[in-house]
């Protein structure tokens, strides 16, 4: 299942670090800069093909030649883009901006650093962006596929799709005229989206209405929180943090707030399958449950230095009892505050392993608007564990089945019995809480409510 507001919703993607100085952007991969290296790659391929240079058919060679001496490895793959150019039988279907996008992305895929350093078109950076700024230019719903299908999870409160009526569960038909079932969720996501002031045509199929529902939308900027929260069983405040986009540690002080004026007497922070995003927010939101000064997580860059960042000295943290809910989807920054929860003795985690996704990107633009979003430094625990490639294993580890989504709060409405009962994990945070044995021990673990 993937899901997001009108983006495809994560696979494990997203991180940038605060600017340190106008010259070096730390987010979790922004500073903008050419690589020299990339861009001759960009000027081979340009060379390459204005060149034409002609190339005799490849023969094998004989065993009476000598070996060839090594070329630099930019060398031969020009020689190769050539001969792509001069001797494939179909021209038309060589296209210039796919094979480029390919052979980068190929490239950084031997690297290792699964689902972090990746190569992003200049139309990919671009929504980058807008998902890390919590704001892009749309209709307000979430959507994510489901048996193939491109459905609603939600429209986002006082958007246009909310006040066009479109309802969860409402199944996207077609966008501008075309379906969207053969689209798929990244291009619908692209689709629904365009410049402010733009109208989209949708069309929409509703359980229990034979015909279909058409809206047209005008699309407008919308702010997307991160943050949603919903009252538990027992007084307790299930707080969803979906990612660590701009704003995420605002909205979540105001849901704390929210929540504790409602009388919450304990804290469920879930931080399944979220991808990560913006290193001070990471910071940010830490603050939020730790003491002041406390160590957040270590930088180490190629050489062996490291650098700590620590909670804000002024920051006035809960002290409210709290679980922290993980899974395979929770990455880098999400890896990062579970981390320092872990370490600092603040809460127990409960789930499954994270992802593993311990790098520090920094963004390199290239000439054409593109980018490598590159992993140049890693992320370490207070203790100085390596999160690259191990995650972070939970205190009490409990498996939900692949079938089975998490249960999230949505726009602030009630979870149902029904749909508590079915998410494991998020029961077993309410039994710790509540003060009963954990999962698989004989004994309440710290953080419940009546734990002495």
């Amino acid at each position: 299942m993937r899901a997001g507001w009108e983006q495809v919703g994560s696979e494990a993607h997203l991180v940038t670090l605060d600017e340190k100085s106008e010259r070096r952007g730390r987010t979790f991969g922004r500073r903008a800069r050419f690589s020299f290296g990339l861009v001759l790659l960009a000027v081979v391929f340009t060379l390459g093909v204005g060149l034409g240079a002609t190339l005799a058919p490849a023969m094998p060679p004989s065993h009476s030649q000598a070996a060839p001496s090594p070329a630099a490895p930019i060398s031969v793959f020009g020689e190769a883009w050539d001969v792509v150019h001069q001797h494939y039988v179909d021209p038309s279907a060589i296209d210039d901006q796919k094979m480029l996008a390919a052979a980068i992305t190929a490239m950084l895929e031997t690297l290792g650093d699964q689902g972090h350093t990746r190569y992003l078109t200049a139309d990919e950076l671009r929504m980058h962006a807008e998902e890390l700024s919590g704001t892009y230019t749309g209709v307000g719903i979430q959507i994510e596929e489901r048996d193939g299908n491109i459905v609603v999870v939600t429209p986002l409160d006082n958007s246009p799709a909310q006040e066009a009526g479109i309802r969860p569960g409402d199944v996207l038909l077609e966008v501008d005229g075309q379906p969207a079932q053969g689209l798929g969720l990244d291009e619908v996501v692209r689709r629904v989206r365009g410049p402010e002031g733009t109208s989209v045509t949708l069309v929409f199929q509703r359980q229990g209405q034979q015909d279909p529902i058409q809206v047209t939308l005008v699309r407008e900027t919308i702010r997307i929180s991160p943050v949603s929260w919903t009252m538990l069983p027992g007084q307790i405040a299930d707080i969803r943090l979906s990612q660590f986009s701009s704003g995420a540690t605002d909205d979540l002080k105001r849901a704390i707030a929210e929540a504790q004026a409602a009388g919450a007497e304990a804290i469920v922070l879930d931080l399944r399958n979220n991808p990560g995003g913006l290193v001070n927010e990471a910071i940010g939101v830490a603050s939020q449950f730790l003491p002041p000064n406390s160590t957040v997580f270590l930088s180490q860059v190629r050489g062996g230095d490291r650098e700590e960042y620590r909670t804000d000295a002024s920051a006035s943290p809960t002290d409210l009892p709290m679980v922290v809910l993980i899974n395979g989807g929770t990455a880098s920054a999400g890896e990062i505050v579970a981390g320092a929860i872990q370490e600092n003795k603040r809460a127990p985690l409960v789930g499954e392993r994270t992802f593993g996704t311990g790098t520090v990107l920094t963004e390199f633009r290239l000439q054409d608007g593109s980018a490598i979003l590159l992993g140049t430094e890693l992320w370490l625990t207070p203790s100085g564990r390596q999160i690259w490639r191990n995650g972070i294993e939970p205190d009490v580890r409990v498996s939900l089945p692949v079938e089975v989504p998490p249960a999230m709060p949505v726009g602030g409405r009630p979870l149902t019995e029904e749909t508590i009962a079915q998410d494991a994990q998020l029961q077993a945070a309410l039994r710790i809480l509540q003060g009963y044995p954990a999962p698989g021990t004989s004994a309440p673990r710290p953080g419940c409510l009546r734990c002495e």
